[in-house]
């Protein structure tokens, strides 16, 4: 774990959202499996994941301590959901630091300067710092495109847990049916905690147009687009 100094050191200002909004962090959940929790907190929907926002409080060598921001602090805050989210956008990056490496970096220590050059093959894994809660990481601003760019390549975005997604390009020989099924097999496998569980969903990066979707929603718009083209 790493200790991290940027926190809320008075709980008493839970209440005042000029002395929390800069302890703001995102984490990212399925919509539909915490419906009934999404009910009581202010969410931002993409696809079938929702992010939800919390308040770094505390952090010590082993873990952190984090408030919800729940319907209530909104209404005391006086602020609406693009406004709670812009400035998540804007903290989340220093409450919970970016981690984005190569599988080939994780698992063999192999420089990411050089495992990057692997474009087509490589697997990288977008999480934090803590390991917690890092899948959020995908909609830090920036993270999903500087890596596109890098990599010269559309993303396929793989979903594996609430603590971290992977990231791999859309190339022509990538099988995605074959993705999809890995997914939905870890999915119902003992591989992921069903609390950590994200979505069974394959997401994709468009890094010309800036659109993250699920990757189903991704083949409808271009098949669109393709017809559309055919018509004129």
């Amino acid at each position: 774990m790493v200790h991290n100094d940027k926190v809320l050191d008075d709980v008493n200002a839970l209440l005042d959202y000029n002395a929390v909004k800069d302890y703001l962090f995102m984490t990212v959940i399925n919509a539909e499996e915490n419906k009934n929790d999404l009910t009581t907190m202010p969410h931002t929907i993409i696809g079938d994941l929702a992010i939800v926002y919390k308040v770094m409080i505390k952090t010590t060598d082993e873990r952190f301590c984090a408030a919800k921001v729940t319907n209530q602090l909104m209404d005391a805050y006086g602020i609406d959901v693009n406004k709670l989210h812009n400035d998540a956008l804007i903290s989340s990056p220093n409450m919970m630091k970016p981690e984005i490496l190569p599988l080939e970096t994780m698992l063999m220590g192999i420089p990411k300067d050089i495992a990057l050059e692997e474009k087509e093959h490589q697997l990288v894994v977008l999480t934090n710092e803590h390991k917690t809660d890092g899948a959020a990481t995908m909609f830090y601003a920036g993270v999903l495109n500087d890596l596109a760019e890098k990599l010269e390549h559309n993303l396929y975005i793989i979903p594996s847990s609430t603590d971290e997604c992977i990231a791999l390009c859309d190339s022509p020989s990538l099988n995605i049916d074959h993705v999809k099924e890995m997914l939905l097999s870890v999915n119902k496998s003992e591989m992921v905690d069903p609390d950590k569980k994200l979505s069974d969903h394959l997401y994709h990066y468009d890094k010309d147009e800036h659109i993250l979707e699920k990757a189903d929603d991704y083949e409808k718009r271009i098949n669109k687009h393709k017809y559309s083209q055919l018509l004129h």
